[in-house]
């Protein structure tokens, strides 16, 4: 039984310079936009039971078909049908109202999907069991943090026993136990014949629950197969990338730190005392007097930041570089899965906006965890002598 088909899905946008042309091009009947096609011709079919993974680079065009398949978008042109009752996990802030309690929110999802009250009151303890929010389920979700929208929203989902469950990169936000716990749930749906959907910019889940997937590059379907292959072809480019983007970086690197400019940085290392600590020590030189902020940043090997930190952003003064000063970074909290990395660090201007010098290293960093969480925030102290 075919759970969902797509075929031929087209989705353009109209983009308008000013929203004066909007009027414009209504009155004088002549166009004052631009287009953009966000999918091109799409077409797939996903049977009964089947989980179905979506990968590619921001702005390829997933979410915009996760939102027509949650029909929360409409198709410029193409058709395409659903069978059974869709729940979805979209983006943060789509099906619940922001003024309205949890528990509000749990009656309001439910209206959306035409299910009655009287069988969602029903959920109510399953929801609050699973997202374990406790007493903040009878508080407003405008004073959630996104790892508690997020407890809320996939246990609403999932209360609701849809037989399609649509999933966008929103459990990135949540942090690790949740994710594992959405990930046992998500493997319970799979045993239970559901069809799923999820995207992705991890690679681990995608090939763990998914059989096929498709590879979406600017609106198009570059690959759709095996998992495993897709997967691998992805990283593969994505790889690529980085080699690419390290190769030019080293040059722009090494052009910058050429004798005449008058601060650099050298002597890069990292280096870990334990799995949950990294430690970057590295030598600023600077031929005349300079305040500035000194930053660090992680990038996974698919060049996606997994964390960004300034002494501007920590609130500290601009800092004074002239000779030479050894600069040491203890980074604490290292909830990241075990992986090679970019170690970024830099110095900035007075703003911390513009960098003034930039180094980095390819670092193996260990740390026991084994599901990725896209968005960490790690402590850090520096330490300039």
């Amino acid at each position: 039984m075919t759970a969902v088909r797509v075929e031929n899905i087209t989705k353009t946008y109209k983009l308008y310079d000013r929203p004066l042309n909007r009027l414009k091009e209504l009155l004088l009947h002549r166009p004052f936009h631009k287009e953009f096609t966000a999918l091109n011709d799409v077409s797939f079919t996903l049977g009964k039971g089947e989980t179905l993974g979506l990968i590619g680079d921001n702005g390829a065009g997933k979410s915009t078909l996760l939102k027509i398949l949650a029909k929360t978008l409409s198709p410029t042109l193409g058709r395409f049908e659903v069978n059974g009752l869709v729940s979805s996990l979209l983006e943060l802030g789509s099906g619940f109202h922001p003024e309205f309690t949890g528990i509000e929110n749990i009656f309001f999802y439910g209206s959306l999907l035409g299910i009655e009250n009287g069988t969602m009151k029903k959920k109510i303890q399953e929801v609050i069991d699973f997202s374990e929010l406790g007493d903040f389920i009878n508080y407003p979700i405008k004073t959630y943090s996104s790892g508690m929208y997020v407890r809320l929203a996939f246990s609403v989902a999932t209360a609701v026993d849809p037989d399609i469950l649509i999933i966008d990169e929103a459990l990135s936000v949540g942090d690790q136990y949740f994710q594992k716990k959405c990930l046992d749930k998500m493997d319970d749906f799979k045993r239970r014949d559901k069809t799923m959907i999820f995207c992705s910019h991890d690679m681990y889940p995608i090939k763990t629950f998914c059989e096929k997937t498709i590879w979406l590059d600017h609106g198009k379907i570059k690959i759709l197969g095996k998992s495993e292959e897709v997967a691998n072809a992805y990283m593969s480019q994505e790889q690529a990338k980085a080699e690419r983007f390290k190769t030019d970086s080293s040059i722009a690197h090494s052009d910058a730190n050429q004798p005449g400019s008058f601060l650099f940085i050298s002597n890069l290392t990292a280096r870990q005392e334990d799995t949950k600590s990294l430690l970057i020590e590295f030598v600023v030189k600077s031929h005349k007097r300079f305040h500035g902020h000194l930053g660090w940043s992680i990038l996974r090997r698919d060049m996606l930041q997994i964390s960004f930190i300034t002494t501007h952003m920590q609130g500290r003064e601009p800092v004074l570089l002239e000779g030479e000063k050894r600069v040491c970074i203890k980074i604490n909290n290292l909830n990241i899965v075990n992986d090679n990395y970019f170690v970024y660090v830099g110095i900035f201007d007075k703003q911390a906006y513009k960098p003034i010098a930039v180094d980095f290293i390819d670092f193996p960093i260990t740390t026991g965890y084994e599901i990725h969480n896209s968005l960490s925030h790690f402590d850090s102290a520096f330490i300039i002598e």
